[in-house]
């Protein structure tokens, strides 16, 4: 005889473990259905990269009564602008990229993988970069191609001026539109010239760190020693980044800051007496009268101190070996564009490019 007892429970423990491999299954069976339909959506992106491609060479667009492909993927797909021109940048590159283009047809490749690839690929190159993005999500392929140039190799140095980020902004009041857009005019009023974003952003970003009218009593900067001990590199640390830096950056920096010493030694230490005594920092922006010396030069914000001869090279903090600069000419003087020897504040000697002729 057979329990009855125990019968039931053991077919109500089949029916459950058949219950747990039916949602099992379904649940496969949902994710091989997303990731099927992924690969579509990028099939679907590939062929209309390949349309929009045939729409210009045909200038479809005219004949639809748009003046630019541009306006006519903003008016019939309903893109931004800025979508559209990446969709036409891509397109073209795609041409001369045979291998990305292929698996982005086969759906191998989202949009978001193709569209960083094609900022660094060449033909000569294009099989190492599939190969260093095999397997990878997105954004590991958007941080393996940052700082990177055209027909650059994925285990090439990368370079910390090539290094873009980009920012969106939302949900904004139209009174702080309209402040954003009088702060855009300002800013390309006082550099006398259209700004950048990049510019734009350092502008306002340095207006709430260093209000007008504030005595620079203290260096803009505040350097932790953060360089690589195998390659040398070295970073910058603050809000929560760490950012790689040039040698010229850094020799920037130590003209007008605050050494708080070697991030990796176990003692804090005291800090380094490489930053300018206040005091002395305070007389050189009194003489120079709080503006840039550079001939020419209108600006009185962003200022920071510059060791006529380098710290490197032994430059000291006597008041005649120091001048005041703008940060935008002390990026020129430390990349090599201009140059300034002499003595401040009498018996400066600049050198400037022919543009600078008659500012």
């Amino acid at each position: 005889m057979f329990d009855s007892a125990a019968t039931q429970e053991f077919q109500a423990q089949l029916a459950d473990a058949y219950a747990v491999a039916c949602r099992e299954r379904d649940w496969l069976k949902l994710h091989e259905e997303i990731t099927s339909v992924g690969k579509q959506i990028a099939c679907l992106e590939a062929r209309e990269i390949d349309l929009l491609l045939d729409a210009e060479e045909t200038k479809l667009y005219r004949r639809m009564g748009f003046p630019t492909i541009y306006a006519y993927i903003e008016a019939v797909l309903h893109r931004t602008h800025h979508v559209a021109t990446e969709r036409m940048r891509v397109a073209h590159e795609l041409l001369e990229l045979p291998q990305i283009a292929e698996q982005f047809r086969a759906g191998e490749l989202p949009w978001t993988s193709v569209r960083e690839l094609t900022r660094v690929a060449t033909g000569k190159t294009e099989s190492a970069w599939l190969d260093a993005a095999e397997g990878k999500l997105s954004t590991d392929v958007q941080q393996l191609v940052r700082g990177k140039s055209k027909g650059d190799l994925p285990g090439d140095p990368v370079d910390p001026k090539k290094i873009r980020h980009r920012i969106v902004l939302e949900n904004l009041s139209e009174e702080t539109m309209m402040l954003f857009k009088q702060a855009s005019n300002a800013a390309s009023d006082a550099k006398g010239a259209t700004c950048t974003d990049d510019e734009l952003v350092r502008a306002l970003a340095a207006g709430v760190l260093e209000p007008a009218g504030d005595a620079p009593s203290k260096p803009r900067h505040q350097i932790a020693t953060t360089t690589c001990r195998a390659c040398k590199q070295a970073h910058r640390v603050g809000a929560g980044m760490e950012i790689a830096v040039s040698a010229h950056d850094l020799e920037r920096v130590r003209c007008d800051s605050e050494d708080i010493g070697d991030l990796e030694r176990e003692q804090p230490g005291r800090k380094l007496q490489k930053s300018i005594p206040e005091a002395t920092r305070r007389k050189v922006f009194v003489r120079d009268k709080h503006r840039c010396t550079v001939p020419g030069c209108r600006s009185t914000r962003f200022l920071e101190a510059h060791h006529i001869k380098p710290r490197s090279e032994g430059g000291g903090h006597e008041l005649s070996g120091i001048t005041v600069l703008c940060d935008a000419h002390h990026v020129l003087l430390h990349e090599g564009v201009i140059s300034i020897r002499g003595t401040a504040p009498d018996n400066l000697v600049f050198e400037l490019p022919l543009a600078h002729v008659g500012d």
